[in-house]
């Protein structure tokens, strides 16, 4: 295939029979320049091949058009559904968007952060579960930053997340499904601060409310080290696995089929973040939908409000999700009052 030789500016120009600075205003868009000019200049522009240097026209510009958006890992369908969103609502406010992925180790973070910083993106939405304080603080020294879908908050950045009511709001309907001993899902991962407040939530209401509660670390959920924990919660009685990923749920589900037991009838199980095919009715997992339509559209609204020079107070928007009433969740079996023994898969 033979490529076309990418020209700069001055040759567009010069092509269209007009100054630099026309040329770059018609491809910019200003109001200044005529349709008709406009339309000879991009089309010039289109024939000889031109792309625009989008770090050197932040750079000449007195608005800032190039925003950053640092997520954990593209991966994931959540992350996945988070970049979409945030696209479209760059899309629609006229702004270039610079993806990167940082990983789960605050140098990689750190390195991505200065990746973004280093194309003159003039503010940056971090959205990780797994990100670390140094990368958020560093991101924010240079220019307006804010987190999405993250549980902590940090001085003078803001924050758009899921309202923990919604992580409570799950939590009483396990409750009031008659469990009366759950098994929690943790991570041991120090920046999992996302992972480690949901399950904090999750752990207080559970124990306010009376209910014993058995802790299965998370992070490596397709190794033996989950399936002996999830084993061990269900041998100890737990009629219910709360999942802290739609994905930590999936695997327990894969799992209790392994075994033999059926969910919701024997066990019940539940997920959260509510995005692609988790959400499907065919899989029919009771979840919690977060909401990143809405937390993308603030997230960009108020981004460009800094730009303008908005409020400089900080903000912390909590939205509200909404639990999807799947087919996993029910109400807790019949029990003896002697609860312990093999778990049920075995008896």
């Amino acid at each position: 295939m033979e490529r076309k030789t990418r020209v700069g500016l001055a040759q567009v120009a010069q092509a269209a029979g007009v100054s630099n600075s026309t040329a770059s205003r018609a491809l910019s868009g200003h109001p200044k320049v005529s349709p008709e000019t406009r339309r000879t200049v991009l089309a010039t522009a289109t024939r000889l091949g031109y792309v625009r240097n989008l770090g050197a026209a932040g750079l000449a510009s007195t608005r800032n058009t190039a925003v950053g958006l640092l997520i954990r890992d593209a991966g994931f369908h959540f992350y996945g559904q988070v970049s979409t969103e945030i696209q479209r609502e760059t899309d629609r406010a006229g702004l270039d968007l610079l993806i990167t992925a940082g990983g789960d180790k605050e140098e990689t973070q750190v390195e991505a952060v200065e990746n973004l910083l280093g194309h003159s993106v003039g503010g940056i939405i971090v959205a990780s579960g797994r990100v670390s304080s140094r990368a958020i603080e560093h991101s924010a020294s240079f220019v307006p930053t804010i987190t999405v879908a993250l549980s902590s908050t940090h001085p003078g950045i803001d924050c758009i997340r899921i309202d923990p009511q919604s992580e409570l709001d799950l939590a009483r309907r396990i409750i009031d499904a008659g469990h009366r001993h759950v098994a929690i899902t943790a991570s041991r991962h120090p920046l999992a601060t996302t992972l480690h407040a949901r399950t904090a939530t999750f752990l207080t209401e559970f124990v306010v409310a009376g209910v014993t509660t058995s802790i299965v670390t998370e992070d490596a959920a397709q190794g033996e080290a989950f399936e002996n924990g999830l084993r061990q919660a269900l041998d100890e009685g737990a009629t219910a696995i709360v999942a802290g990923s739609d994905m930590i749920a999936l695997r327990a589900l894969e799992l209790l089929q392994e075994w033999g037991i059926s969910c919701p009838e024997e066990v019940s199980v539940t997920g959260f973040d509510g995005v692609g095919p988790y959400r499907s009715p065919l899989l029919g997992l009771t979840t919690v939908e977060q909401p990143v339509t809405d937390m993308a559209r603030e997230a960009v609204s108020l981004l460009t409000a800094r730009f303008n020079g908005g409020d400089s107070a900080e903000r912390d928007i909590r939205i509200p999700g909404r639990i999807i009433e799947g087919r996993t969740l029910g109400q807790a079996p019949a029990r003896p009052s002697d609860e312990s023994g093999p778990f049920p898969g075995e008896r």
